[in-house]
This record gives C-alpha cells, sequence and structure tokens, in this order.
C-alpha cells in the first residue's frame, strides 16, 4: 500500500521542489584563477594553489691522469636530472607533491606523496615516496649543492623511500620521524626501518633569521637485500670497493649521524658526521660492516651576497668558491673473504673537493669541481693498481 501512495504523490512534487534537491556541479569562476611566479608557476585558485617547477642538470668530467688512467671511460658526458615538479596545496591542510626524473639511465620516481597539514599547521603527515628525514646533506635542496656530487657519507644515508612521515616545527625546534621500507623503494617482506631526527635553531625560522643550527638522526631496521656487485664508491662518485657476488645485507642496521649548519653573510659551514653498522653476509661468512666518517663544507660568496641553505640571495652574475674534506673509515670486518671481490678493500677513502661556480641569475648554476681522492690500501680498478685518483667536472644547471 506505501509504494503505490508514494507513486500517486511523485507528480505532485514541485518541480523546483526537485531542481534544487539535485546535486550541482559547483561553478568556476573565471575571475578566481591567478597566476604569478615566486620560485615557480603559482597557479592560485580560491584558497588553493598548484606549483609547477623544473630542475635539469647536464654535465662532463674527466679522470686525472697516472692512476685515474685507470678508468674506463677517463672522461664522459651525462645528463644528470631532467625532473618536472608538481605541487599542490588545497582546503582542509591538503597536499600533494610529484617529481618524475628523466636521466640516461631511464626514468626513475624521485617524490610521489599525499599529505595533510597537522597540529594547527606546525606538522605535515605524509604518505607515499619522499626523502627519509635523516641525512642534512641529502634533504637539502639540489638546486643550491655546493658540489656536483654529494659527499663519500651520501650514499650511505637514505634517500626517497615508500612509507609514512612526520615532519615539523615546535618554535626553534625542528623535528622528523618516519617507517619506511629501507630498501629505496617498495619490498616483498615486512621489514621495515625507523628514523628519527632533530635540529635546534639559533632562532625561530618564522620570526628572524637563524645562524647556526645543530642536530642528530638515527635510523634502525632488520633488512635482507642484495648487495652483489654494487660498489662503495669515492668522493667522485667512483666505485673503489665492491661486493663480492652473493653479498646481502642481512640483519640489523644501525645509522646516526651528527650534524650542524653556521651562516655569517656570504661564509657558510656545514658539516656532519655519520656512523653505520650493518650486518653483512657472503661466501659462508657473517659480519658486522663498521663505517664511520665526516665532511666539512666550507662555501663563500665571492661577490659578497649572503649564502645559506637557499642559496646565493639575489643572485647577479655572482660567483661561489667552495672546500669539502672528508673522510671514510672502513673496519677490517670488511676483509673476511667472501664479502668483497678480491684487491677492493681499503681501510679508509679520504678526499678533497675544491669549487668555483658562476651564477649569472637566479635561474641558472655552472659548477666547476675538482675532487681528488686518496686510498688507505692499493685496490685495484679495472686491472690497475690505484692508491689515488681524481675527477675534473664541468655542470649546467638550470632551474625554476
Amino acid at each position: 500500500m506505501l509504494c503505490p501512495l508514494l507513486l500517486a504523490l511523485l507528480p505532485h512534487v514541485p518541480a523546483q521542489t526537485v531542481q534544487e534537491s539535485t546535486p550541482q556541479p559547483p561553478k568556476v569562476d573565471p575571475g578566481s584563477l591567478r597566476l604569478r611566479y615566486e620560485d615557480g608557476l603559482v597557479f592560485e585558485f580560491g584558497t588553493g594553489k598548484l606549483v609547477v617547477e623544473g630542475l635539469f642538470e647536464v654535465g662532463a668530467f674527466v679522470t686525472e691522469g697516472g692512476a685515474s688512467a685507470a678508468r674506463d671511460p677517463d672522461s664522459d658526458t651525462y645528463v644528470k636530472r631532467m625532473r618536472p615538479e608538481f605541487a599542490g596545496q588545497f582546503d582542509g591542510g591538503w597536499r600533494f607533491r610529484f617529481e618524475p626524473k628523466f636521466d640516461d639511465s631511464g626514468v626513475e620516481l624521485e617524490e610521489a606523496w599525499v599529505g595533510r597539514e597537522i597540529f594547527d599547521g606546525e606538522a605535515l603527515l605524509r604518505l607515499g615516496r619522499m626523502k627519509a628525514p635523516f641525512g642534512l646533506e641529502e634533504l637539502r635542496s639540489r638546486r643550491h649543492i655546493h658540489f656536483p656530487r654529494f659527499s663519500i657519507l651520501n650514499q650511505f644515508s637514505p634517500a626517497e623511500d615508500h612509507g609514512l612521515f612526520v615532519t615539523g616545527r615546535e618554535g626553534r625546534f625542528e623535528y622528523g620521524m618516519a617507517v619506511y621500507n629501507g630498501t629505496g623503494g617498495s619490498e616483498q617482506d615486512d621489514g621495515k626501518d625507523i628514523a628519527l631526527s632533530g635540529m635546534w635553531h639559533s632562532a625561530n625560522p618564522i620570526d628572524s633569521k637563524a645562524n647556526w643550527q645543530v642536530g642528530a638522526a638515527l635510523t634502525y631496521g632488520k633488512q635482507g637485500q642484495s648487495v652483489g656487485g654494487d660498489p662503495i664508491k669515492n668522493a667522485s662518485g667512483q666505485p673503489v670497493l665492491e661486493f663480492a657476488p652473493g653479498a646481502e645485507l642481512d640483519g640489523d642496521r644501525l645509522r646516526l649521524a651528527l650534524q650542524g649548519a653556521w651562516f655569517s653573510g656570504p661564509l657558510m659551514i656545514q658539516a656532519e658526521a655519520l656512523s653505520v653498522q650493518q650486518e653483512v653476509t657472503g661466501g659462508g661468512a657473517s659480519e658486522d660492516m663498521d663505517l664511520h666518517g665526516f665532511y666539512v663544507d666550507i662555501a663563500r660568496s665571492l661577490t659578497g651576497n649572503d649564502l645559506d641553505f637557499g642559496g646565493v640571495h639575489d643572485p647577479d652574475d655572482s660567483w661561489l668558491l667552495a672546500l669539502r674534506l672528508s673522510s671514510l673509515q672502513i673496519g677490517d670486518d670488511l676483509e673476511t673473504p667472501g664479502l668483497l671481490t678480491p684487491g677492493t678493500y681499503a681501510d679508509s677513502i679520504d678526499s678533497v673537493s675544491l669549487g668555483l661556480h658562476w651564477i649569472p641569475g637566479s635561474h641558472m648554476i655552472v659548477r666547476h669541481a675538482w675532487t681528488h681522492s686518496w686510498y688507505g690500501d692499493t685496490v685495484t680498478i679495472d686491472g690497475a693498481d690505484v692508491d689515488d685518483e681524481g675527477m675534473f667536472t664541468v655542470e649546467l644547471q638550470l632551474h625554476f
């Protein structure tokens, strides 16, 4: 009885009432869309915005004569990074970022995450792929690093990975927490790494410019990952020590870092110390790999511009001089047969890098860098015995 009554009533419902109860698509006001440039193309719509940026790097290198002549090739050109970048912010504190990287080896997804502001906007919760909160050097924008390559320590610092991340500030204290795969990508097992970091600034960055900061960070996890044929590289990015076929990172891994930076007008100093302990197996042997080292990076604007993590301020035909000293100490446990390819062990790698960079404007940098490395033991590279070697690099960077 009820259904016929309802059907009988429907024709008597006013048409206007039916239309008002039907969801209507939102109306877009063309006048609400605004375009401006602020370190990227910014499309603003209502309270939201979309930012489009880009980072493009190409370069060439040549190794020094003598010992470095063992390298094959001893000179080359490269496409380091062709990366469009997309970021957005929407109502409710929602954000996203997407960074595909194109280089001469293919396409890699560097960052891809969705996040939401929490704690009244003082922190950001993100899920997806991004940088783990650990290495100061790794977390810096690649637009403003002082050398074409990161320091020798960076290869042991976690970079982009899949997981859950929280970063934020509380006054002068900056912090980060993460649970992530620990492999640099997706994985099939349930092993995960955790990361914790804290940084104290001399001033609240929101209120005034800080002139120094100090911090610490750690990661811990259990991992099982094949590293056979993978190298430990020098400060030029050239392979030196090589893990033997069948070698694996198998078990606990603990990384500890101390880091700091100091700024004073055109002068900037950045430093980190790192310790890595990792269980390694191979050839029937099992050992605890022990690595520790440091770097000190000193940079000065020769044209007197202020300098910090944001690079040279107001560059206009500016020049930057940079010096980096680095040292890596490698425990003798890696000498155990089955862990490294015979002839590739060295108990230390010490390096000095010198850079002179031309910055003609806000969107271009030409980096010139010379790096020389010394090895604590003679190693065999491409069939030749090598105690030290060097490289000269020129790199062109365009960014917006």
